[in-house]
């Protein structure tokens, strides 16, 4: 019998991207395997974002539509922070085999397998469950496709590229316009205005012939905007694996709270020097740092993918 996996996640406008961006690299994982996968997703603004992906749109924390989701469904995957262990277990008792993707030891999962894909993945104290299996660290770190691909040999064409992700909740990408503008005002400067920035007119008005802002971008793009800039400002999110795995100087701010454990992650791995919020008072002072330091980022990550789907579907 054919198997069939469905991945359960939020994101979007108010949420973010990070949910969405980690399990299309798995869905692109599993689809090329020949094995059918399915998105539903909770959240608005995802459209252009899942376009080319099968994809429900709906909220799926409920038993009864959860019933219709996982008709006929042999594996599932759940990326969520709105999940709770109630519907958790109630989709662990209608399936084979659930994949939990946990960042923060969230909840108490029951039977499945959880996945932390981080640098920090392994420091974090995971209950002992006979019921549950665990891939915690580096070695399954999600990065897509695009991002193992690093070609050398393109021109650096900006000096900085600030990028904070689908959305800018703390209005930070201003800020930081302002201070490199301040520093160095003939800096060239890249900016990534994302999908849910409600921000925007705010930034255009502070273009000049110096600074090219890039709207909705591919993942494409993303990677050759990374290797084309010499420094990188960024939020410390899923996008920092991305960096890393293109050996990119990047400098990451944490914009929310559930950020902190990577921010930890690169600090116990030596590739950042100290921990940088954006309500940090002296953010100015640390970019100059930043951009004063010329010292390129060696650290390597395998595609952690891989690993997961061979572990999580195992023969198929």
């Amino acid at each position: 019998m054919k198997k069939r996996v469905i991945i359960l996640t939020e994101g979007g406008n108010g949420i973010g991207y990070g949910h969405i961006t980690r399990c299309s690299a798995l869905y692109e994982e599993i689809e090329s395997r020949k094995i059918e996968v399915k998105f539903v997703v909770y959240g608005e603004g995802i459209e252009s974002i899942l376009e080319k992906k099968n994809y429900t749109n709906m909220d799926w924390k409920n038993e009864k539509i959860l019933d219709e989701i996982l008709y006929k469904t042999d594996y599932v995957i759940v990326d969520s922070y709105l999940a709770t262990k109630e519907i958790c277990s109630y989709i662990s008792n209608k399936v084979e085999r659930v994949l939990y993707i946990d960042d923060i030891n969230r909840i108490e999962y029951p039977k499945g397998v959880v996945l932390n894909p981080s640098l920090y993945g392994d420091e974090l104290d995971y209950p002992v469950n006979e019921n549950v299996e665990y891939l915690l660290g580096k070695d399954y770190i999600i990065v897509r496709k695009e991002f193992f691909e690093n070609e050398q040999n393109l021109t650096k064409e900006y000096d900085v590229l600030i990028t904070l992700g689908g959305t800018d909740i703390r209005n930070l990408t201003p800020k930081l316009i302002k201070i490199l503008k301040n520093l160095n005002n003939n800096l060239k400067i890249a900016v990534i205005i994302g999908k849910s920035f409600d921000n925007k007119r705010e930034i255009e008005k502070l273009r000049t012939i110096n600074i090219d802002l890039f709207y909705n971008i591919t993942a494409t793009k993303m990677k050759e905007l990374i290797i084309t800039s010499k420094k990188i400002i960024c939020g410390c999110g899923q996008s920092i694996y991305e960096m890393i795995a293109l050996e990119a100087n990047f400098f990451p701010i944490i914009i929310i709270e559930n950020q902190l454990n990577n921010a930890k992650g690169l600090l116990k791995n030596r590739i950042i020097d100290e921990i940088i919020t954006w309500e940090s008072e002296n953010l100015k002072e640390y970019i100059l740092k930043f951009l004063k330091k010329d010292t390129k980022n060696l650290f390597k990550i395998d595609d952690g993918k891989r690993n997961i789907i061979d572990y999580f579907l195992g023969g198929l």
